[in-house]
């Protein structure tokens, strides 16, 4: 349905026909206490685009580049070309400062940790990959909803007989169709894997061969500094400075950068104790290396990876679990039991949005490592299909011989940087934020937060977006982009083996431009020869340094064919990640001991090594029965994600609209009768972030304890606040994720006027 109402979002009302700009702001004076009650003013093509260059090449040579911060998201066109690549390209090209976005990365850090993918979101096999799994795990995530083109491989997985088992607090259409639903108490979820280790362990169902040969679990781990033994520790220099997990982007040893797989030869001088020598060895040179026990080499005491995480799960135990997730001990063993059995099996993973999500992407990668269930014929895990790399979106996100982007700045520590105006101790002004597919208003955590702490103490806010979106609201100056049918682009997705051009199909509504045009005409009035050179180049020229590659021209993938053909296969539908059995750690195998763990993006914060070498439990920050704020707030509010919306996108669509008019608070009658609430009474939900007020809509399939508000409803909907008033926006120190569900509420029926 969102497909078909593409035609209702280029005719909406609420486009952005044409550039505009708060009437009271200024450079020298933005008024920025005017946002959101200020009135309009057009401007033409011309006087937007200067205006945007003047006052980055005012803030450039007053305040220093990063003081002009970029935010890039998917809002128009998550493609191989469109508004997200050619936004990064565009803070790239300058030198600007680049915001992380803080979204759905929490739990691909802990996978990328054993991995040694960073928080790269593409882990698993293909989707049509689903079907040949005997096991599949539904964790954390409703598919009917949310990938409904996935999902029919899984329930061809359970027509063959397959094992689909849900893990979810509620009782999703998935759970309906599952052959088994493990209702579970929300955010303990990494306890449940933590138990599933233990019983695999305690009940020999790890895959010893496997382990031998393709994880850390030979590897010696030295006693004084926690990290894995190597020849290189007796030279000279003594052991080697590590890069801190995960490496995304920097450079590691021996000359391996992240995202290649270390070759034999270059992760050849790891240390492993060998069992029929009873001495020690190089990691290549010994066929048969002891997998327990502690060692000492060369006066160094060591312990073999595999006694260390056998030690530290042995406490997680099921009954342990049980008092934590309220799963029993019996199904907990159960579970363990037909993932590592009866194989192969995959994980198909949610996005865990609570504060523990970095341990629950590692023991999520942990069972897969045991057992052998990566890299297989339906055996995967995690989020997305990998696409292979026959395209070249960095020529176009990180233009060469331009100045890089910088280490990119948390949305979550923005609050921070801009009250103290430091960043890792140094002066940090930021002075305009520009915002390029995102609406961090609406779809950020603690919205009240946003609109009137965040974004006063910002000089300026730009704009691109094709709807008046509430980000436009609180902007100075709003730039309309076009529909991704109004312009040539080209789509590679990591649901689908396809690379296709889609071709316009129709002119731009207003005096909207694509997103590129617009970097264009901004590039052209600045002072910035080598960007300006990069912005020369046509469309066409762009798209062919996306498409022409030498990995691609070999197999028929070339700009000319795709325009001439319109959609080329640019992966085998049935393509297996982590095929050759390596991976981009150091070792080339999989750690499920991580030996150096370090902040997703470094903010100059310590964080606790120790805490973070093996999967270990901590309870979500707020949502939980022991929580400060339990007592005062004492439902557990979720986000879920329904088949009306994309993040905050598809919000006026009269065919949406019809099938979904309005947001709602779904809650079990249970806890609706405790409240004196009826269904379809307007109720408020609140906590000491904000509220919102919406009608209750019930539903026995809500977990007692639990609500839930539809994800993406814009402000404007709600009677009065938004769920995102509610979500919470904490800072963890190690995945920097936002725990959207990591939020407390409590519910009153609304007495107030409803308009």
């Amino acid at each position: 349905m969102r497909g078909f109402s593409h035609a209702n979002r280029m005719y909406d009302f609420n486009r952005v026909l044409y550039p505009m700009k708060r009437k009271t702001w200024s450079l020298e004076e933005p008024h920025v206490e005017n946002r959101g009650t200020d009135e309009w003013e057009r401007l033409s093509w011309d006087e937007a685009t200067q205006l945007v260059a003047d006052t980055l090449t005012y803030n450039t040579e007053n305040y220093g580049v990063r003081s002009n911060c970029v935010l890039v998201s998917a809002g128009n066109s998550f493609a191989a070309y469109g508004g997200l690549i050619a936004g990064l390209g565009f803070a790239n090209a300058f030198g600007f400062q680049g915001l992380d976005v803080c979204l759905d990365y929490g739990d691909l850090v802990g996978i990328g940790e054993v991995t040694g993918s960073g928080w790269d979101f593409n882990q698993r096999n293909m989707a049509g990959d689903y079907r040949f799994a005997k096991t599949l795990l539904i964790w954390d995530t409703n598919p009917p909803n949310s990938q409904p083109h996935s999902w029919h491989f899984c329930m061809e997985a359970k027509d063959a007989g397959a094992n689909l088992v849900v893990i979810d607090p509620t009782y999703t259409i998935a759970a309906q169709q599952a052959t088994k639903w493990v209702p579970i108490k929300p955010g303990t979820d990494p306890a449940l894997g933590m138990a599933m280790l233990n019983a695999i362990i305690a009940n020999e169902w790890y895959d010893l061969d496997f382990m031998r040969e393709k994880t850390c679990a030979p590897l010696l781990v030295r006693e004084d500094n926690g990290h894995f033994l190597r020849a290189t520790d007796f030279g000279e220099e003594g052991p080697a400075q590590l890069p801190e997990y995960p490496f995304f982007g920097t450079l590691l040893l021996q000359g391996v950068k992240a995202g290649k797989v270390p070759t034999l030869e270059e992760s050849a001088h790891y240390v492993v104790w060998d069992a029929d020598k009873d001495a020690w060895g190089l990691i290549n040179d010994v066929a048969n290396p002891a997998l327990e026990g502690s060692f000492e080499v060369n006066g160094v005491k060591v312990t073999t990876a595999w006694s260390l995480f056998k030690e530290h799960m042995a406490e997680c135990t099921p009954e342990w679990a049980e008092g934590i997730t309220e799963v029993s001990a019996d199904t907990i063993v159960e579970l363990a039991r037909m993932y590592s059995q009866d194989t192969p099996s995959t994980i198909y993973a949610g996005y865990h949005l609570y504060d523990n999500c970095e341990e629950m992407g590692m023991t999520w990668a942990c069972l897969a490592a045991l057992t052998g269930n990566i890299g297989k014929r339906g055996a995967s895990i995690g989020h997305l299909g990998k696409s292979k790399p026959t395209i070249n979106m960095a020529g176009l996100a990180f233009p060469a011989g331009l100045k890089g982007l910088h280490d990119e700045l948390p949305w979550l520590h923005l609050p921070e940087v801009l009250e103290t105006g430091k960043l890792k101790g140094e002066d940090f002004p930021v002075r305009l934020l520009y915002n390029i597919g995102a609406n961090p208003v609406g779809s950020y955590a603690a919205q009240r937060k946003t609109i009137e702490e965040i974004l006063p103490k910002i000089p300026c806010i730009v704009t691109n977006d094709m709807e008046f979106s509430e980000t436009c609201e609180y902007s100075d100056i709003v730039l309309p982009c076009a529909h991704y049918f109004e312009y040539d682009w080209i789509q590679a997705s990591s649901h689908t083996p396809f690379l296709y051009m889609a071709n316009k199909v129709a002119d731009p509504i207003g005096e909207a431009k694509e997103d590129v045009e617009i970097f264009r005409a901004i590039a052209e009035r600045m002072d910035n020869e080598a960007a300006k050179a990069f912005y020369a180049k046509s469309n066409e020229e762009m798209m062919r340094m996306v498409v022409d590659t030498e990995k691609g021209e070999p197999v028929g993938i070339t700009f000319d064919n795709l325009k001439e053909k319109g959609v080329l296969a640019d992966r085998d539908e049935n393509w297996i990640h982590w095929e050759e059995q390596r991976w981009p750690t150091l070792s080339g195998r999989l750690e499920f001991y991580v030996e150096n763990p370090g902040a997703r993006i470094d903010i100059g914060k310590p964080i606790d090594k120790d805490f973070y070498h093996m999967p270990t439990y901590h309870t979500p920050f707020e949502a939980y029965d022991e929580s400060e704020q339990h007592e005062k707030y004492p439902l557990y509010h979720y986000c879920e994600r329904t088949r009306w919306h994309l993040h905050t996108q598809y919000n006026h669509a009269p065919v949406l609209r019809e099938l979904d008019p309005e947001p709602y608070l779904r809650m079990n009658p249970v806890d609706a009768e405790a409240r004196g609430i009826a269904e379809g009474d307007y109720v408020e939900a609140y906590n000491d972030r904000g509220h919102c007020v919406c009608k209750a809509k019930f539903d026995m399939g809500v977990r007692p304890g639990m609500v839930s508000s539809p994800k993406g409803w814009h402000r404007g909907a709600y009677v009065a606040g938004s769920y995102q008033e509610l979500t919470c926006d904490h800072l963890n120190l190690l995945h920097m994720n936002t725990s959207f569900d990591d939020t407390l509420v409590e519910v009153r029926k609304y007495e107030g006027e409803v308009r």
